[in-house]
């Protein structure tokens, strides 16, 4: 202790510091102001003064400090991260309340974190699967809270609230008719592109119509849907949502009484689930107009390729796709708020709430575009 002593007076022409041994504690005590404009002189003074290793727990007295702002704070924080890797504890004296709180502001999360251990294989996997088993749970009881709050409108229509919901319908339907008209359009050109060829050697090019009609009406056209749906309007809820979540916003309408669910997710929920089999009969009929460009440039008349096309489809294969992407609708916009409601603290807390909503939307849609295929099969739909 005696050696550290000596190294602060020999600096203390640098910036005004006393280093003592206090009771087998090293107290550190900063003369003066403590500011941007000198904070770098009392790091040097500090990193002169101190010895290679801390041995004893470290004091900062803050009580001969005249001024103190947040590059000042730096001090503390240095030597926090010295005390913490060398396993001694590091004490704060002589600071009022404003100061204090500006030092523990600081102070959070400095703590040295050790790396994490390395993950085999089997654990992986383990991990991974209980994740999705919570997400799982999760997502079943947001449904399951979603169903109350819905029953509670039905018995009380005054609890929707209308006009946000006439707003997301226009954000998640009308601004979206360009690119689902543009995709739907091209799948349908690129199919019958595709299958002209095989069908024309067994002289069955008109039924390219048929294949278009079925596979659009049924499959494509609502599952292109539910996908630009995931990538619009489910990272839309989640990074809406999740910043509200950030900036306490949610908060304050708890505090309000007010339920989120009522006032930010049902609103979403019900116009992503009328918008959305609009647009899947859009996307399908553009696909339709798609095929026949192909056709109509092999020679087929529009009334041939129409009378194809209603002939291949029936009314149940029509519910089908409008069901289809019902369903599609509700997992993502549910899926979408749930990971906004999620979200958790820090400056990349909302991306990765939007990139989980995204990435588990399109994932439900695919699986439940299989279970549902199954099912109607079954049925013989």
């Amino acid at each position: 202790m005696a050696g550290v002593a000596a190294r602060a007076r020999d600096h203390a022409a640098v910036a005004p510091l006393r280093v003592s041994d206090d009771g087998g504690s090293l107290r550190i005590s900063p003369e003066g102001p403590l500011t941007n404009e000198t904070v770098g002189a009392m790091r040097r003074a500090l990193e002169a003064a101190l010895p290679a290793r801390l041995t004893a727990p470290v004091t900062l007295d803050l009580s001969r400090v005249d001024a103190l702002d947040a590059a000042g704070v730096s001090v503390a924080v240095f030597l926090f991260r010295l005390a913490s890797a060398a396993g001694v504890g590091f004490t704060l004296e002589g600071a009022d309340r404003d100061r204090k709180l500006l030092v523990d502001l600081a102070l959070r999360g400095q703590e040295p974190q050790s790396p994490p251990a390395p993950i085999g294989v089997v654990r992986g996997i383990g991990v991974a699967s209980i994740d999705i088993w919570r997400g799982l749970v999760d997502l079943a009881r947001f449904i399951g809270e979603i169903t109350l709050v819905l029953a509670a409108i039905a018995r009380a229509p005054r609890l929707l609230r209308v006009h946000d919901t006439i707003l997301a319908m226009a954000r998640h339907g009308s601004d979206a008719i360009l690119v689902v008209g543009l995709l739907g359009f091209l799948i349908g050109a690129i199919i019958a592109f595709q299958t002209f060829d095989p069908m024309a050697r067994y002289g069955a090019s008109l039924q390219v119509a048929d294949v278009v009609a079925v596979s659009v009406v049924r499959e494509l056209g609502p599952l292109i849907t539910a996908i630009i749906l995931a990538g619009r309007s489910g990272s839309a809820f989640a990074a809406e949502i999740g910043t509200m979540k950030v900036t306490q916003e949610l908060d304050a309408l708890r505090t309000f009484g007010i339920d989120p669910v009522r006032f930010l997710v049902i609103p979403r929920l019900i116009a992503a689930t009328v918008v959305t089999p609009m647009l899947a009969v859009y996307a399908s009929i553009l696909g339709v107009a798609g095929g026949f460009v192909i056709l109509g440039a092999e020679g087929f008349t529009l009334t041939q390729y129409l009378d194809q096309v209603r002939s291949a489809l029936t009314v149940g294969g029509f519910l089908q796709g409008l069901a289809k992407a019902a369903v599609f609708a509700i997992l993502v916009s549910a899926i979408g708020c749930l990971a906004g409601l999620r979200t958790g603290q820090g400056p990349g807390a909302v991306g990765l709430s939007t990139t989980r909503a995204v990435v588990a939307g399109i994932v439900a849609i695919i699986v439940a575009d299989s279970l549902l295929g199954a099912f109607f099969y079954a049925l013989d739909i």
